[in-house]
């Protein structure tokens, strides 16, 4: 006779499942923070990449135009029938968006050039900052309009006239000036009152050593609008990611920290370009006054890079 040896065939057990499925929980605990640190750091590595371009953009207007992109308004003022001209809006020639620009009538009013102030151009948000690239509620013009935001603001300096971080730079381009936007001694002013033409010569400190454009989040302040000359400049008078808000989109006149400021969704810090094309890293705890101080174009302060 032929033997025939049974085989017994086993599943797994109730206890051996939950020890596999316990031990693939602890795997993908461990495995999901390195995750979400590498997406973050692409993130932020694509954030410097856009700084560069835009500020290699604002060194080639220079030398076609022997002077950094004007920042303006023709009717000293700002609302909806204001005439403006932002130094994004200048820059379009030299990011590819060409026919965009070319649509931009001087003569017209924000209300005449809504639907140009409307588009989001990727170039200008930061892939950490997760709102989209328009968002409706902003300042300066009526409540129901949709406008492209900016993630990015033009250094206009140090100087600040309101509150606890209250402060005038001795030195330099409009000293004693508390009209940290418009008088900015820094390297793209607001220029509510009059052009401000600022020439890469003008940098006596250094382009290496100047703050040219840093972040901001566009979902703490209605003043982050990339077509308007008023919602496009930031000053370091005021501290680094100052005080996270606790709501959104609050009036400049309640929350001047976060309209004027610079901020960052990046852990830590938040990058900036430096005049000369360079971008830095810069941590959100550096020293107040090294940090006032790369804002500054003639300050004459001796400080080392954070």
């Amino acid at each position: 006779m032929l033997n025939r040896r049974s085989v017994s065939r086993h599943g797994l057990t109730l206890v051996e499942l939950m020890v596999v499925l316990a031990i693939i929980g602890i795997l993908i605990s461990l495995l999901l923070p390195a995750i979400q640190q590498a997406r973050e750091a692409a993130r932020r590595a694509h954030c410097r990449s856009n700084l560069k371009q835009i500020t290699l953009a604002i060194l080639n207007y220079h030398n076609v135009h022997q002077t950094a992109p004007l920042n303006t308004s023709f009717t000293h003022g700002f609302g909806p029938s204001a005439r403006v001209k932002s130094w994004m809006q200048c820059l379009l020639p030299f990011i590819e968006q060409s026919a965009l620009h070319e649509k931009i009538d001087p003569g017209s009013s924000i209300v005449g050039m809504r639907h140009i102030a409307a588009m989001p151009i990727s170039l200008f948000n930061c892939p950490t900052d997760t709102h989209p690239g328009s968002l409706d509620e902003r300042a300066d013009v009526p409540q129901d309009w949709v406008l492209g935001i900016t993630n990015y603001k033009a250094s206009a300096g140090s100087n600040w006239g309101w509150g606890l971080f209250a402060r005038s730079e001795p030195n330099g381009r409009f000293a004693g000036s508390t009209d940290g936007l418009s008088e900015g001694n820094g390297f793209i002013c607001e220029s509510r009152k009059a052009p401000v033409v600022t020439r890469l010569k003008d940098l006596t400190d250094g382009t290496s050593n100047t703050f040219a454009v840093g972040e901001c989040v566009a979902g703490w302040t209605k003043w982050s609008w990339w077509f308007s000359n008023n919602t496009v400049t930031a000053t370091s008078a005021i501290p680094l990611n100052y005080k996270p808000p606790s709501k959104t989109r609050e009036e400049n006149a309640l929350d001047w920290f976060h309209c004027y400021g610079f901020s960052s969704r990046h852990p830590g810090g938040g990058n900036f370009s430096m005049a000369d094309g360079s971008v830095r890293f810069i941590n959100e705890n550096v020293n107040l006054s090294i940090y006032r101080a790369l804002a500054t174009i003639q300050g004459q302060e001796v400080v080392q890079l954070p």
